[in-house]
């Protein structure tokens, strides 16, 4: 027998938007469902602090959401269990995916809209999060509603890894979180052990030190590291890689993330002078121009002579291949990249060929001053925020499926199914995946987690900036010169100049 929904709610939609949105969808749905955005629809049912907690998942059975993520792990795993979330709550979830770049657009202009099509987005800490902070809703308000069902974890500060929380929920003024930590893509050092191992009594003839890789490995071992493989190569040994491989390509902030790693890495050198993970609506001048920055970017240039020849068109995923291909020795890569390394079936560099570190460390005499030379690690922290221009039940709707997706259950099962990258330490506390972190493992991804959740994510080496409102137009700017100082055609004075110059008129100083 068919029942109404007993508290529906809707946005009227004219004609012209009903026909954009699919002519005869809200028909399809059947009577009583009413669209609200894109393919979304409310169903309310009232329930108190004293509900129990079966009524508190199952308030708005029989709804609909629509999630716009980036194509990572845990989206595509999320994706593939959705059955256990409608299971717990009877709401039905649209996952939408594509490459950042056009998760960005897409979702820039619904929240500028107003409309709230994608009542769920993937906040990317600075492409998505550092412009769009305003037009999220502030998840404290359903963290202390007592009638929703709430994570024993908890959502404060504690209850994720070092810094992540900070990185992709709040911004620009501390108490307001607009995302909770949702996966994460952390740098560390890939290399090849067994090209190491083959090289080393070679080039310890040469440079009178082991060819290995530790915690003090310095940028200027690197540096050594990757003209001796690279030598090699080009000499006619073609079962040595080439010895690095740097993030260029087309998409501009890895080119931003690849560079800032070894500025901080050299006395904590920073952009601006702000608080680097709480950001600024207002940054003032770039410290680009400084003697740091250009000495700095001498070095850059001169790694750049020996990574791989494609080396301005490899981007992230291009360098990752390359890499797997056996023709990189050498990468400093996102933790989340170590199950597809490992994948033995498509990776010349599995099979306990490849071994994992942290960032390199700053070399002390490439630092200006007394700033300390670290391991200078950075990463992206995709959150999961909600938009406040959704009506007030879609929201608490949204904010069920946002608490679920990063609660450690669901973590810990994204892990082993698709290689996810926790943001929960309590992930790492169960013993599978305390197993998992030494070979032979089933959790490839488990294998980076001494390099990135031990020592990268930590103060002193953490870096994340800049958060500034126009931080995707600085990574074009930043991607631009740095490829035009690498390909000749300006040097690095020249290069960090107009850097500075460009960036000081896009913050109007």
């Amino acid at each position: 027998m068919f029942r109404p929904p007993a508290k529906p709610h809707y946005t009227p939609i004219s004609r012209r938007r009903f026909l954009q949105l699919g002519g005869g969808m809200a028909a399809s749905m059947g009577a009583g469902s009413v669209v609200v955005g894109l393919n979304s629809m409310i169903v309310s049912r009232p329930v108190q602090a004293q509900s129990s907690e079966e009524a508190k998942w199952k308030q708005f059975a029989g709804s609909k959401l629509v999630f716009m993520s980036e194509n990572t792990p845990p989206s595509f795993a999320i994706r593939d269990n959705l059955q256990e979330f409608f299971d717990l709550t009877g709401i039905e979830v649209e996952i939408l995916t594509d490459g950042l770049p056009t998760v960005q657009q897409k979702i820039g202009v619904d929240l500028r809209g107003g409309k709230a099509d994608f009542q769920l987005n993937y906040v990317q800490d600075k492409p998505i999060g550092s412009p769009f902070a305003d037009f999220y809703e502030d998840l404290t308000k359903y963290t202390q509603d007592d009638s929703l069902p709430q994570d024993l974890d908890g959502y404060e500060e504690g209850a994720w890894f070092d810094n992540f929380l900070t990185a992709c929920g709040v911004y620009y003024e501390p108490g307001r979180i607009v995302a909770f930590p949702y996966d994460c893509a952390v740098a560390c050092t890939f290399y090849r052990q067994d090209v190491f191992e083959k090289l080393s009594p070679a080039f310890e003839a040469e440079h009178n030190y082991r060819m290995e890789f530790t915690k003090d490995t310095t940028w200027k071992n690197v540096q050594d590291f990757a003209a001796f493989c690279t030598k090699a190569r080009n000499d006619g040994d073609k079962e040595v890689p080439f010895g690095y491989g740097q993030h260029h390509g087309t998409f501009a902030w890895t080119t931003q993330l690849d560079i800032q790693r070894m500025m901080f890495a050299h006395g904590q050198w920073n952009d601006f002078n702000i608080d680097d993970k709480l950001g600024s609506k207002t940054p003032g001048p770039t410290n680009w121009g400084d003697e740091q920055s250009v000495l700095i970017m001498e070095k850059y240039k001169d790694q750049a002579d020996v990574s791989h020849p494609d080396n301005l068109a490899n981007g992230t995923l291009e360098l990752n291949t390359a890499y797997a291909a056996g023709d990189v020795a050498m990468q400093v890569q996102y933790h989340e990249f170590a199950a597809s390394v490992e994948d033995e079936a498509n990776s010349r560099a599995a099979g306990g060929r490849t071994a994992y570190a942290v960032c390199p460390k700053g070399e002390q005499d490439w630092i200006i001053g007394d700033g300390p030379a670290v391991n200078g690690c950075n990463c992206g922290i995709g959150g999961i925020g909600i938009n406040s221009a959704a009506d007030e039940d879609l929201k608490k709707a949204a904010y069920l499926f946002a608490s679920w997706s990063v609660s450690k259950s669901t973590q810990l099962n994204v892990l082993k199914k698709l290689g996810g990258t926790p943001t929960r330490p309590s992930v790492l506390e169960e013993p599978d995946v305390k197993a998992a972190r030494e070979r032979p493992t089933d959790m490839p991804n488990a294998l980076t987690f001494d390099a990135v959740y031990d020592h990268g994510i930590k103060d002193p080496h953490f870096v994340l900036g800049p958060k500034i409102p126009e931080a995707n137009e600085y990574h074009n700017i930043i991607l631009t010169e740095v490829q035009r100082c690498l390909s000749g055609d300006t040097d690095p004075e020249e290069a960090c100049n107009e850097i500075k110059v460009q960036v000081d008129d896009l913050n109007e100083v």
